[in-house]
């Protein structure tokens, strides 16, 4: 039954944003109010389950990118930064205002999200630099810029006044930590 109310919830969510009601969900799932009550108890905890599996979505992929032998330590590093979760377009930054607004537990659970777990990256970019293949920089100043990062992107007033993607806007900015802002010319005529 969970299941069935994570989908439904998704489907929700995609269409009706935040203002979706417990009325119209069980009317979705084709049950009653009082059944649908008796497996989550508020519009929060639906909320709340959406967004844990959107996030167990994202830890999934990235260790799957972490365990791909088959990838070099800077294409894992490149992929790694770039996952974007199944349904994005449910919590895109759109959505995340409304949680803010609406739902300030549930939005402080979101950077939560994006503030934890980065053990398996820190050892993935220390191994980089071991490799040579990044140059050595200090790993809690990385961690506070793409931590940032992520949570501007999901601020996104900047990318809806600029009609710029969710994606296009985390592979330009990831482009730009990777890769830095010098061209290759420039830099070594240094």
């Amino acid at each position: 039954m969970l299941l069935r109310i994570l989908q439904a919830s998704i489907e929700e969510l995609k269409e009706n944003g935040v203002k979706f009601t417990m009325d119209s969900l069980a009317k979705r799932l084709g049950i009653s109010k009082r059944t649908l009550y008796e497996t989550v108890s508020s519009k929060e905890d639906v909320i709340g389950l959406v967004i844990e599996h959107v996030f167990a979505d994202v830890k999934e992929k990235q260790q799957a990118i972490l365990e791909d032998s088959s990838l070099s330590t800077a294409e894992k590093l490149r992929e790694l930064f770039n996952v974007v979760p199944a349904y994005v377009d449910v919590l895109d930054y759109r959505r995340i205002s409304d949680i803010k607004k609406s739902y300030p537990k549930m939005h402080e659970s979101i950077l939560v999200h994006i503030e934890s777990d980065w053990e398996p990256t820190i050892r993935l970019l220390e191994q980089g630099m071991q490799e040579g293949v990044i140059r050595s920089c200090n790993l809690v100043v990385l961690k506070m810029l793409l931590c940032e990062i992520f949570e501007q992107l999901l601020n996104g007033t900047i990318l809806i006044q600029n009609e710029i993607s969710y994606e296009h806007a985390l592979k330009e900015m990831i482009g730009i930590i990777l890769e830095g802002i010098l061209t290759r010319e420039k830099e070594e005529a240094k």
